[in-house]
């Protein structure tokens, strides 16, 4: 009996298994008793790997805010073979680049890692999106999973204000007016409402709105002067991006009532001296 031993490379691109046939044969002139027996054959199953990654952003959320990216890289439990040399990547829409070098990862491991990113503070940029790639240097049985993407939509502000009619008077009488303050935005935002009354300057309490949220100021007095009175609103100090400045401020004028006193006198057309 003659063992004889070598070695067979598989080709990356196999799938399923290999079938090795050997056969031996009597030399000339040499006469074999049993023929059935000259060739074997051995069936070899391949093994592959099976890498994929997943990725999760928030659905949405405020325009510069931070955020928590999480991404997970794993060897599917279906695999039959441990991936070796695993490296995910994550590419964000803003630019950020996350990369993991994984080492070697066995059929139903798993690895997940967690990262902050800033949403952009541009209201051309309506989606901050994530793509997560992993790879590895060992044949692999699927490749359609080792891409992954997420999106989250950004939320702008709007906040707003207007002024109100205000009443006329006599010069020196005393009014009211109120500021209506608005959020037409998509993301809650707080801001301080600014007034400029008669070309005195104060401000209002820091307001919080919701999307879509609409609130009246309490009653602001207005001494009239000769030419009536001027109410100017502004939106300062938004914590949010705001996506609209068109109605950041707004302006209510009026003037004053007047009286017009008068008097008449007669005489007779004529009269003896």
């Amino acid at each position: 009996v003659v063992t004889v031993t070598f070695q067979v490379s598989v080709a990356a691109n196999v799938t399923g298994s290999i079938t090795n046939v050997a056969s031996v044969s009597v030399p000339p002139g040499a006469t074999d008793t049993t023929p059935t027996n000259n060739t074997g054959t051995a069936t070899v199953n391949v093994v592959l790997a099976d890498v994929l990654t997943t990725v999760q952003l928030p659905l949405s959320a405020p325009a510069g805010s931070v955020v928590t990216v999480t991404v997970t890289f794993a060897n599917s439990a279906a695999a039959g073979a441990t991936a070796s040399a695993v490296v995910g990547t994550v590419t964000l829409s803003n630019g950020q680049v996350q990369t993991y070098t994984l080492g070697s990862l066995v059929p139903g491991q798993s690895v997940t890692q967690a990262f902050t990113s800033t949403v952009p503070a541009a209201t051309a940029t309506g989606v901050l999106s994530a793509t997560s790639t992993v790879a590895t240097s060992t044949p692999e049985s699927n490749t359609a999973n080792n891409v992954a993407t997420a999106a989250l939509t950004v939320l702008f502000a709007d906040p707003g204000v207007q002024v109100n009619p205000i009443p006329s008077g006599t010069p020196g009488s005393t009014v009211s007016t109120t500021v209506t303050l608005s959020n037409n935005g998509s993301a809650t935002v707080t801001f301080t409402p600014q007034l400029v009354v008669n070309g005195v300057t104060s401000t209002l309490a820091a307001v919080t709105l919701a999307p879509g949220q609409t609130v009246t100021s309490a009653p602001i007095t207005v001494v009239l002067t000769a030419t009536g009175g001027t109410v100017t609103a502004n939106v300062t100090a938004p914590s949010v991006l705001d996506a609209n400045l068109a109605n950041n401020t707004s302006t209510q004028v009026t003037g004053v009532v007047l009286a017009d006193v008068l008097t008449t006198v007669q005489l007779p057309l004529s009269a003896p001296a």
